[in-house]
């Protein structure tokens, strides 16, 4: 690490009717045509939201909005690998690694017209570290967050901290206005008021997020459309159906066997690879999975390449690590899972359990991809003795009983919010405040692993580290990953520019909707 890394040149009120928090905006400013075209895009996603405060945030669609409202100091280049300027236009890193020194945009305003100040960086930053919150574990090593002056800011750390920067321009790095947060209290969550291109009017619980685009926002001429509306539509097919009629614009989460159907319609497909990978998590306060040869003989009896090909149609394949292969220090060579259910009844008879035992495992409701995938699983480890029995739940229900540890097993996916493995290896191999993905599982060596990944500089060195990570977590089994997918999105042909990025981002301040 250099001395220098820059990063190139480069009042509301409040109406609640009936059960919706509607937010009056500020009066609009003059804007060129291309933003007075009365355009919205409807986006339908399987679940609502939780929160606006990244704080307490676990579900993808409450962190992916969060990335559309708020802006942070950096930003994931298009590629993923890096990052580059957003609300800061260039960075230092002192020498010893100890402290980074930020210069801030001076013409950003929030949705209220008022000015970005360092001030309100350092307060949003200060609840971001904190290890109380469900992300503080990103900046374990920070210990400040401080005002130089008006424009610039410096962050201070305990020892050097390899994945700062990827760990600023992730959804929980979010800036938001210090004198809004403080106003709303409790209610913060509900009443964001950030610097993005889009800010919040209203959010019907279970049915919608409508934003509304900012006179404020500091890009020139954009956004190009005037609203963005999150609805909640749990079935994939419904959500399929829609784009075809017009009722909507994208979709997210788009199961592979639907894209010739939606091609052949006139929509077309956006794929982001490398990103995500297939994740079982599982409840070790559960007895049996709370021992390793259990939840391994499952593993081995899971057949990923005859998921691959029967569900996904060759828009994945096997998974052969808990992190997915777009991430560094990615290592598929340290002993991975495959499907052998022999040595998954061999596992099993050294367990407590070596005759089999029955579970529950959770799905969202209207997602047939994954309700597929339990099925074929569910046939294999019948074979052995185990039963699973297969329990669909509405989406958003899903996500409260894994947020509260009130399942057994839960299949969704993971996403790596930044190209740094420490997201996922922090919050999974080490207990912090989400009890390891709240599956309760504790390794000791792999928690100091975890530590003396963030702290160490030398690339080289932190392969070795997370490649034994690896190798741990496929010897203890604390998680179950199953292929590597494809992020699908689909979107109508009106839509043009719209690129989300590895972290889930939408970038709706570059779309355009044509006529």
């Amino acid at each position: 690490m250099t001395e220098m890394q820059k990063a190139g040149l480069a009042g509301i009120a409040l109406l609640v009717i009936g059960g919706v928090l509607y937010f009056r905006s500020p009066a609009p400013v003059s804007t060129t045509s291309s933003t007075q075209n009365g355009n919205t895009i409807v986006v339908a996603r399987p679940a609502d939201i939780f929160t606006f405060d990244a704080f307490n945030t676990q579900d993808d669609r409450s962190m992916f909005t969060q990335l559309t409202v708020f802006e942070r100091l950096v930003k994931l280049t298009p590629d993923g690998k890096s990052v580059e300027p957003e609300l800061a236009t260039e960075w230092s890193v002192a020498e010893d690694g100890l402290s980074a020194t930020f210069k801030l945009r001076t013409d950003v305003k929030f949705w209220n017209g008022n000015p970005l100040t360092a001030k309100d960086v350092v307060f949003s930053l200060t609840r971001a570290i904190d290890q109380k919150g469900s992300w503080g574990f990103l900046f374990s090593p920070v210990k400040a967050a401080e005002a130089v002056d008006d424009h610039t800011v410096r962050i201070v750390m305990s020892e050097p901290f390899a994945p700062l920067l990827p760990a600023l321009s992730t959804f929980a790095a979010s800036i938001f206005e210090e004198a809004n947060f403080v106003a709303q209290g409790t209610a913060a969550g509900e009443r964001p008021m950030g610097t993005g291109a889009f800010m919040l009017q209203s959010w019907e619980r279970g049915q919608n997020v409508v934003l509304t685009r900012s006179p404020h926002y500091w890009q020139p001429g954009k956004p190009a459309v005037d609203s963005v509306i999150f609805r909640v539509v749990g079935d994939e097919n419904a959500r399929t159906l829609q784009l075809g009629s017009g009722g909507i614009q994208v979709a997210t989460d788009v199961p592979a066997n639907q894209i010739d159907q939606i091609v052949a319609a006139g929509g077309s497909i956006v794929s982001v690879p490398g990103t995500s990978v297939g994740f079982v998590t599982i409840n070790q306060k559960v007895k049996p999975l709370d021992e390793a040869p259990v939840r391994c003989a499952m593993a081995w009896a899971l057949d990923r390449e005859a998921i691959a090909k029967s569900i996904y149609f060759g828009r994945a394949q096997a998974a052969k690590s808990i992190l997915p292969s777009g991430t560094l220090f990615y290592d598929p060579n340290t002993s991975p899972t495959g499907f052998d259910l022999q040595k998954a009844r061999e596992l099993l008879a050294t367990s407590t359990v070596p005759k089999g035992f029955s579970f529950t495992a959770t799905v969202p409701s209207g997602d047939n991809v994954k309700l597929s995938l339990a099925q074929i699983w569910a046939a294999s480890l019948a074979q052995i003795g185990i039963t699973m029995n297969i329990e669909q739940v509405e989406a958003t229900t899903a996500q409260e009983m894994y947020n509260t540890e009130k399942f057994t097993m839960r299949i969704s996916a993971w996403t790596n919010d930044t190209p740094d493995p420490d997201q996922l290896m922090g919050v999974a191999m080490d207990p912090g405040p989400q009890n390891g993905l709240h599956s309760s599982y504790r390794n000791d060596k792999a928690r100091a692993l975890v530590f003396a990944g963030r702290s160490e500089r030398d690339p080289a060195k932190r392969q070795v580290i997370y490649t034994e990570l690896q190798k741990i977590a496929n010897q203890d089994c604390p998680f179950i990953y199953t292929v590597e997918e494809d992020r699908i999105f689909a979107t109508s042909p009106r839509v043009k520019n719209f690129t989300p990025n590895s972290q889930g981002k939408y970038s709706f301040e570059n779309v355009t909707l044509a006529n």
